[in-house]
Parts: C-alpha cells; structure tokens; sequence
C-alpha cells in the first residue's frame, strides 16, 4: 500500500515569499501616496466650498444687500485686515477668517466656533445668506478643513464698494501635489496672491499678505 507524500513549504521558502509581499506591499504605498490622496480630499473640499462661497456671495450681493453691508464692505479701500471692524464711518473693516475666537489670529474678524457656521450674520462671514427673494444663498458657513492660524489653511472673505458696485473675494490655500505643483491653482487664478487660490469678482480685495 502507497503512503501518500505530503511537503510543506520550507522556512527559506516562506521569508522569500513573505520579503516579495513586502516589497510588493512598499511599492503599491509608494505609487499611491496616501498622504498625497488625503490632501487632494481636502483640496477638493476647499475648491468646492470656495465656488459655494462665491456663489451665495454674489446672489446677496446682487439681489438684496444685507443691511449691515456698509460695515462689513470697506466703502473706499480694500480690507487691510487692521482695522476696527464696523467702524462709525463704514471705510474700514477686518478681513473676515474662518478661524473661530477660540483659536486666536490677530488682524482677522473671528466668530466664536459655535455660531462659526451660521448663514445670519453672527457667522464668520458677517452677512446674511438667508436674503435673497430666490431662497438660502447657503444652509451653512463652510469651514476648512485644516483650520489653523499656524498652517495657514482656513478660509478668508472680503468685501468693498466702490463706484456703485460691491466686489468681494473669497480665498484659500491647497496643500496636494496636485494642485500646487502640477495644476498650481493659486498662480493661475488671476489673483495678486501666488500662495493662495482666489476666487470673486475682483482678485484684488484681499491683500496679499
């Protein structure tokens, strides 16, 4: 009677088999870059929300202008982002930031992070996004999704009025590859900010600083 032969793998012949999968393993890491697909994520969240922004911007704008509009748009100049926010004389205001009180940046108007996102004016952008005879410009504020004073991606708004016609921008800073190297779209915007996408009806409004 025949004894059936069994052979199991060799302990060399698993470490090759382990070392190739490995490899395999560094390799398949190295082409997709997860970090790099984590980024173009969040790019694309920002891209889109700024396109929301400009958007819901220009239908208040156009359509009924909010009743606080005369301090939250610089009548004369563009925001500097030093001066009193809603001033006596309406020629000055802060840039408005998606950065909430609680996270502290000098120079940018702030909301406090509970009513951040709200579209009255108690939110980040100071205006009424619920005016428009058509409907809500926006059910709420969008937030970066970064948001931090020290890496320099959050959101920033700007308005002024001049010769009868309100102007705003609105802008952000990407972080993928993808859009700062290969389709560097802060350089191809239009605007006078080269580290920062912007998008409105005049790229000069908020200051490159």
């Amino acid at each position: 009677m025949l004894k059936s032969i069994q052979k199991g793998f060799t302990l060399i012949e698993l470490i090759i088999v382990i070392t190739i999968l490995v490899l395999l393993g560094v390799v398949v890491i190295v082409l997709i870059d997860p970090a790099e697909i984590l980024a173009q994520s969040r790019d694309s969240q920002r891209i889109s929300d700024v396109a929301s922004l400009k958007g819901a911007t220009q239908l208040v704008l156009a359509s009924a202008v909010p009743s606080n509009a005369a301090t939250v748009c610089d009548i004369t100049d563009a925001p500097d982002g030093t001066d009193t926010y809603g001033n006596a004389t309406g020629t000055t205001s802060y840039v408005f930031s998606s950065l909430t009180t609680d996270i502290g940046a000098s120079g940018y108007n702030q909301s406090a992070s509970t009513t951040a996102q709200s579209i009255t004016n108690t939110g980040w952008v100071q205006i009424d996004y619920r005016t428009p005879s058509t409907g809500r410009a926006l059910t709420s504020l969008p937030i970066d999704p970064t948001n931090t004073l020290a890496s320099g991606y959050f959101y920033r708004w700007g308005c002024n009025y001049v010769n009868g016609l309100y102007q705003y921008e609105v802008d952000t800073k990407l972080e993928s590859a993808k859009y700062t190297v290969t389709d560097n779209k802060a350089t191809k915007d239009g605007g006078n900010n080269s580290s920062r996408y912007e998008s409105g009806n005049n790229l000069g409004v908020l200051r490159s600083y």
